[in-house]
């Protein structure tokens, strides 16, 4: 038994030392220094973990989750993860290969969902159960604002790389955290309004966390404007970078700002009429609103009348209801706070890898920005 193990180790052994001596006879290369923008996300990530450890085990009887539904939220919040992620690659893939605007794409996709969910609350009996009268303000001003955010978020994956746009979701929930500790002090005191939120109190790590994502985004720009670099040598117009960010990064960064307003339009909503009733009326007027600022042209209903490309928005219809469905249900078994991390953490991380793979995205120098940011974005949602 004995000569089993010393041969395999004697060989390794070596082997080890023999391609020791051949590397140094070779003549020595020189180490590239870590640039200080890597230095600082490094420390970021590394004060982050160590902050949230300690408050995590100083706060560990408090912390502790006794919801006996974790397991099942935790697989409906992954399944939610897959259909929103699923959706956006979908919605790329139609732009990609046909001629349909990304309004058109949203217009007809949340009039099929619209449509679905009025023969759904007609077969229920719910289309004649009346609402609160504070329910039509908040769901006109978040389903209006849901079709911009929408159609804006299809154009970016149009126009750039998704593992170059996935990433910058990540500041939803910095502007999360950021608006209200800003403005709601001020809303409060002035207008009365978001006092919830200016009494709120934060961890320590949340601000190291928002720093995690920050200087990642800051590496992912610079990976950004070198494939534009590249891009503009092959004639590419597929990476277009403004003010050092790729276009769709910046629709994507104005989208997360919108969010922030749109969460708290859509709890007053919710509250008002019942998740079903506002997903129904908001899906309508999402698609209204689509249509009045993109009419379909001849040209993009012949496309949408391929099987291909109809097949294609079906496809994007069938995910986003996964993905809302599944939403619900993990925010019915367990705290939205877990949700949220598996969403955005892992919806970052998913995309990214996911393009890489379906659409031959280079990868070369995103992986360490992307987890400095999914890293960030867990630290603020725990």
């Amino acid at each position: 038994m004995c000569r089993w193990f010393l041969r395999p180790t004697l060989f390794l052994c070596a082997s080890v030392a023999h391609t020791l001596a051949v590397r140094s006879k070779l003549p020595a290369t020189p180490r590239k220094r870590m640039s200080p923008a890597k230095v600082a996300t490094t420390l970021a990530v590394t004060a982050t973990g160590a902050v949230f450890v300690n408050y995590k085990m100083a706060h560990a009887a408090a912390a502790a989750p006794k919801d006996a539904l974790m397991a099942q939220g935790l697989f409906y919040s992954f399944l939610a993860l897959c259909g929103n992620t699923a959706a956006a690659l979908l919605r790329k893939q139609v732009s990609r290969g046909s001629a349909v605007r990304p309004a058109e794409q949203v217009g007809l996709a949340t009039a099929i969902q619209g449509v679905a969910a009025v023969v759904y609350c007609y077969s229920q009996g719910l289309l004649g159960t009346a609402v609160a009268g504070t329910f039509l303000l908040p769901a006109v001003g978040s389903s209006v604002l849901n079709a911009l955010t929408k159609t804006l978020e299809t154009k970016a994956y149009a126009i750039t790389d998704v593992s170059l746009c996935a990433p910058f979701l990540a500041f939803d929930p910095v502007m999360q955290f950021l608006l209200p500790a800003l403005f709601a002090p001020l809303a409060c005191a002035t207008a009365g309004v978001g006092c919830a939120d200016a009494k709120a109190s934060f961890p320590p790590y949340h601000p190291l966390a928002v720093c995690c994502v920050a200087t990642g985004a800051y590496l992912l720009a610079k990976v950004a404007a070198a494939s534009a670099a590249t891009a503009a040598a092959k004639k590419d117009d597929d990476a277009r970078v403004v003010a050092g960010l790729p276009a769709g990064a910046w629709m994507i960064l104005f989208n997360c700002c919108v969010y922030a307003v749109t969460s708290r339009l859509d709890k007053a909503a919710t509250l008002a009429a019942g998740k079903t009733l506002y997903y129904t009326y908001g899906r309508i007027i999402m698609a209204a609103t689509c249509f009045a600022g993109a009419r379909p042209s001849k040209a993009s209903l012949a496309e949408l009348g391929r099987p291909g490309t109809l097949g294609l928005v079906l496809a994007t219809c069938a995910a986003e209801a996964v993905y809302m469905l599944s939403l619900y249900q993990a925010f019915a078994c367990i705290s939205p706070v877990y949700v949220t991390a598996i969403k955005r953490g892992g919806g970052v991380l998913l995309a990214s890898v996911a393009s890489i793979f379906f659409f031959k995205e280079p990868a070369a120098g995103r992986g360490f920005p992307i987890f400095a940011i999914v890293f960030g974005v867990c630290g603020l949602c725990l």
